[in-house]
């Protein structure tokens, strides 16, 4: 790596430690393996010109479905890549991004099982007929399932309950690279309205570390324009037919 990437790396990394420390802060129970920055954000073999990227290593969280549950039977994998606009690094400390794609994989160990509960893939597309700028799309995501073998040792038998899903419907969201998507877990199994004044500090801590990198949203004329400030309709989300 030039010294751009290990700058650009070693924010990431930071960010990492972020998450990582939180978990413990927001619920005892709650974990990721494997939990070593170093080991999980790796650079990507290719780059585009000025874009420094790097994939994150498949990773598990570990979390209750609901916050105020006394059970951790939930298994989240977590896999993506994020592109940096090289230029941004002599800016200062908060980073551009470029692109970026993430897919999540949620398992449920039940009795005698792992159910595939929920699946889904976030991307980014610039200028690409009737695509949102920012979407998703569910899908099976069921042959991640080998990572919560590894990680975890739940041997048993996967059922996949996603199968057959209807993958071509890209829904708009907001930019999920795989540092937002760590913000969505935590929220959505992590908190609840009786969380106390530390998990809600944790949180909070969270969020404004997440400042490190701004998206990529100014790449879109059509979400830079005027109209598009003050509204979040659908329509300011796809490129115009040329």
């Amino acid at each position: 790596m030039n010294r751009q990437a290990l700058s650009a790396r070693k924010h990431l990394i930071e960010q990492w430690n972020e998450v990582t420390g939180a978990l413990p802060k927001l619920n005892s129970v709650a974990e990721v393996r494997p939990d070593s920055g170093e080991n999980v954000i790796t650079p990507a073999a290719n780059s585009a010109e000025g874009v420094i990227t790097f994939e994150l290593k498949p990773v598990v969280f570990n979390l209750p479905e609901r916050a105020d549950a006394v059970s951790s039977d939930l298994y989240i994998v977590v896999a993506g890549r994020l592109g940096i606009q090289a230029d941004s690094l002599a800016s200062g400390r908060v980073l551009l991004t470029h692109d970026f794609s993430t897919k999540a994989a949620y398992f449920r160990r039940s009795k005698g099982a792992l159910v595939h509960v929920y699946g889904a893939h976030y991307d980014f597309a610039l200028s690409e007929l009737g695509h949102p700028t920012f979407h998703m799309q569910l899908r099976s995501f069921a042959e991640l399932a080998p990572y919560v073998t590894e990680h975890y040792r739940v041997d048993c038998e996967v059922k996949d309950c996603f199968d057959g899903v209807l993958r071509n419907v890209r829904l708009p969201c907001a930019q999920m690279d795989f540092f937002s998507f760590f913000t969505q877990l935590c929220a959505d199994h992590l908190l609840f309205k009786d969380s106390g004044r530390e998990e809600r500090a944790a949180f909070n801590h969270l969020l404004k570390k997440g400042a490190f990198l701004k998206g990529a949203g100014a790449r879109s004329g059509r979400l830079v324009e005027e109209a598009a400030q003050t509204c979040y309709r659908a329509w300011h989300w796809y490129p115009l037919v040329a």
